[in-house]
């Protein structure tokens, strides 16, 4: 069959199969299967298959992803979440909108410990929005700031984002969680600039609703709450961004230094949480892993097919200007963004885009940052946001009320994404301060 028959057969197979609800991990290892088999034929293309999709998901990077994830479950298990939000809120009481910022707060502190959008908006969400509707507050916008909040998970390391694109891409994984820090710190910043803003002038209209009074011994007592979380994480990101340890051995140690403060320091942790925490994860690791192992089936067979060398010729042939290819990729993304999760869309998208990327000399760090904002902001987008049916979930409020209030932050990470674009020293500065120019 001829290659660009089979390549177009592969591209509307895997759409049909999405339309019709199949799940992901194995609408990409179905379409996949057929793509290498039409590349090789018979015996080949399982050959092709073990020698290719396997060894990569044997990768030592990759274990990576299940630990991180089992040092954010003891975490989350271990009570920080509620730890954290009571020292944000303690420290911006006296600042308008000072529950809200709390929130977007606690969530970026989460975000360093867990590497998960979905485990940050829940951990803090299930503490803080109850307390937004004790205390009066406006309920649309709390709920906004906690799922925006969330979204740092992925992009604040140690982010399970980074690592699955590091694999595909053969790029640094230190250097990508170095390149995330100060994007993820500005957006945090620009959420609770916004915020305060709103805030003031909220309460300059109305009379501010009822806060603690909060002392300053209150305060610094309430940093001993925490300091071990602190601790950890920067003994974790430390270590990676020093060369002391790889990101799977960091991973490595924070699970086990998290588990054992949790149990011994916190006292927190039992040994059901333990186990609760290890069946958890193992659940959460089965999804991407199902879902990673079909994608790197799905991108084995768009290699052999010449998909890739295919689409790099197709775009170059066009002569559009690389800028130009920057804004239909992210075009792309944004809409793929409303329908699928970051890891499926990480797995489908990169085998294809990452060629035409380098094609135009971008760097690949910096097409990681707008790429993982992209994912970000698919988190606050309907159809599948998921970020959205957490906070739903937990505050049970309508979802069209959730959407409003993320609404004003999804319009400032799209503002920060085309920053990101213009201005890709904010992603490189770091990375290439601590570790040298690629």
């Amino acid at each position: 069959m001829n290659l660009g028959i089979t390549a177009g057969l592969v591209t509307a197979g895997l759409l049909a199969l999405l339309l019709l609800g199949i799940p992901i991990a194995y609408v990409l290892g179905m379409t996949g299967i057929f793509g290498l088999y039409s590349a090789t034929g018979g015996t080949s293309a399982w050959i092709s298959l073990t020698s290719g999709a396997a060894m990569h998901l044997s990768s030592s990077s990759l274990l990576a992803i299940p630990l991180f994830m089992l040092m954010s479950a003891y975490i989350t298990e271990s009570g920080m979440g509620p730890k954290l939000l009571d020292f944000t809120d303690k420290w911006f009481s006296k600042m308008p909108g000072a529950l809200y910022n709390a929130a977007l707060a606690a969530c970026g502190a989460f975000s360093t410990l867990s590497g998960s959008s979905v485990a940050t908006a829940g951990a803090i969400g299930g503490v803080v929005i109850p307390e937004f509707q004790r205390r009066g507050l406006n309920v649309k916008r709390g709920m906004g700031a906690v799922a925006a909040g969330g979204t740092l998970g992925v992009l604040i390391p140690p982010s399970t984002g980074f690592i699955i694109y590091g694999e595909l891409t053969e790029t640094s994984v230190a250097r990508l969680f170095m390149a995330g820090i100060i994007p993820g710190l500005s957006i945090l910043a620009v959420f609770m600039i916004y915020t305060m803003i709103v805030s003031h002038a909220e309460e300059r209209k109305a009379p501010p609703s009822i806060q603690p009074d909060v002392t300053w011994v209150e305060r610094w007592t309430s940093l001993r709450q925490i300091w071990l979380a602190i601790v950890l994480m920067l003994a974790v990101l430390g270590g990676i961004f020093f060369g002391v340890v790889t990101p799977t051995e960091a991973a490595a140690l924070g699970a086990l230094a998290a588990m054992l403060i949790g149990i011994y320091v916190l006292k927190g942790l039992t040994w059901k949480g333990v186990h609760r925490a290890a069946v958890r994860s193992i659940y959460s690791i089965t999804m991407i892993g199902t879902i990673l192992l079909g994608g790197l089936i799905l991108g084995r067979a768009i290699t052999m097919l010449g998909i890739s060398q295919d689409l790099v010729d197709l775009i170059q042939s066009t002569g559009q200007p690389g800028w130009m290819v920057i804004i239909w990729i992210m075009l792309l993304l944004f809409f793929l963004g409303m329908f699928l999760d970051g890891a499926a869309m990480t797995v489908i998208t990169i085998p294809l885009l990452f060629p035409v990327i380098s094609s135009y000399g971008y760097d690949p760090v910096w097409f990681a940052i707008v790429f993982v904002v992209n994912t970000e902001i698919g988190l606050l987008t309907p159809p599948v946001g998921m970020n959205l049916f957490i906070v739903k979930a937990i505050s049970g409020e309508p979802m069209s009320d959730v959407v409003k209030g993320a609404l004003p932050y999804t319009l400032l990470l799209l503002m920060m994404l085309i920053i990101l674009i213009i201005f890709p020293q904010i992603s490189l500065w770091l990375p290439d301060l601590l570790m040298g120019p690629r």
